[in-house]
């Protein structure tokens, strides 16, 4: 390249980068949100008798919802996806084997957005393996494998009606070692069918890792609609989960993204050729193109923020922003972003602990992943009195924009 063409090259790329980081540092939050209480939208005597109602019956407790919840507008109402976290021993059920001995399924339940459980029949689902087992080789090493976060094809695009939902599956023996994959389901929940995963963590796995909780998010579309954006938060290879490294560098960040053209995953899941994932790839130093979603590299969209946990992204129409949930297990946060790359610093919301896990924030209008000045957040409560999922409930705060 000739010295003139690369110097123009090498301004422009400046002037990029200093115009990111100067949005970085001045970009300011449009809402300070007001906060109700929580209120409880599915008590443990909820929960306990939708378990006895679940089909196929269950062979372990009703450990829902163990995952953030994916939600979809109905004529009658809503539908809510979530896991149920107990384990599913294979059975036989209506003359067929379901289950696969893992933990975590994809639970599908009909009410509404005061009584998710409704009074039917909660449809419990484990993922079942792809038809080639080249599409997720790893299939047969989760000791966990459970969804909640679901996109639901919109008309005119390949599949359109027909679900994918993100799930979160663990390597055994190990405290904690996920990675993130998509399932597809064409009857509305029914069944699930592997696509393979799409996201694992710089580091690699090994036994005897200390836990690292990469999330379940869901999938998010860029501001120029053509791709689908995963956040989550990112562990960097170097053996040990610490705040920083000997060298004083941090190895985890708070937030992470990658991204597929929406085409592709749609194509690929649900097109005339086998169904699979295709593959995404982790934003690292200002490109898309340089790291995988399986095992790359990712930079931190937020390092200065004080909070790291589950992540929960959606657009805001009233504010023309994404808008992030964050929990840390105890304190929800909360941040804004124009591009949905670069992030205000995250506001504490309030603890609503002892365990609050799993946020999920939901649009009252027609499309419940499209917020507006007034939504809701979802979350699961979890007491330390040692009852565990048997006092466990589900929760609601109401978030208003003034």
């Amino acid at each position: 390249m000739p010295f003139r063409s690369l110097s123009v090259a090498l301004l422009a790329g400046y002037i990029q980068f200093c115009s990111a980081v100067g949005l970085a540092q001045t970009l300011n939050p449009v809402c300070q949100p007001t906060v109700t209480g929580p209120i409880v939208v599915a008590s443990p005597a909820q929960r306990l008798a939708a378990g006895q109602r679940a089909q196929p019956p269950l062979t372990d407790i009703f450990a829902w919802p163990d995952t953030p919840i994916g939600i979809i507008k109905t004529s009658g109402g809503y539908e809510f996806f979530a896991s149920d976290g107990g384990a599913h021993s294979r059975q036989t059920w209506n003359g067929h084997w379901v289950g696969n001995n893992k933990s975590g399924s994809v639970v599908t339940t009909a009410g509404t957005l005061d009584n998710p459980l409704g009074s039917g029949d909660p449809q419990d689902v484990s993922v079942s393996p792809n038809s080639d087992p080249a599409v997720n080789p790893t299939y047969p090493s989760y000791g966990y494998m459970g969804g909640g976060p679901v996109y639901q094809v919109p008309a005119g695009l390949t599949g359109a009606g027909n679900l994918l939902v993100t799930y979160h599956a663990e390597l055994p023996k190990d405290a904690l070692y996920a990675a993130l994959g998509l399932a597809a389901s064409s009857d509305n929940g029914l069944h699930w069918t592997d696509l393979g995963e799409i996201i694992r963590l710089n580091q690699a796995y090994a036994v005897g890792l200390d836990g690292f909780e990469i999330g379940d998010g869901p999938l998010v579309l860029s501001p120029d609609g053509k791709y689908f954006y995963l956040y989550f938060p990112d562990w960097m290879a170097n053996g040990t989960l610490h705040t920083t490294n000997p060298a004083g560098v941090s190895t985890t960040t708070n937030v992470s993204v990658a991204r597929a053209l929406v085409a592709s995953v749609l194509e690929a899941a649900f097109g005339p050729a086998h169904p699979h994932a295709v593959a995404f790839e982790k934003f690292y130093e200002g490109s898309w193109r340089l790291q995988p979603g399986i095992g790359g590299a990712s930079s931190d969209l937020n390092p200065k923020s004080q909070y790291l946990g589950y992540i929960d992204i959606h657009y805001n129409s009233a504010l023309s922003r994404y808008v992030m949930i964050v929990s840390n297990d105890t304190t929800f946060a909360y941040a804004e972003s124009v591009d949905a790359l670069h992030w205000t610093l995250p506001i504490s919301l309030g603890d609503f602990g002892p365990i609050a896990a799993y946020p999920t924030a939901v649009g009252l209008g027609d499309d419940p992943h499209v917020l507006e000045r007034k939504f809701f957040v979802y979350f699961t409560h979890l007491p330390t009195d040692g009852t565990g999922w048997q006092g466990g409930s589900l929760r609601r705060l109401t978030l208003t924009c003034p």
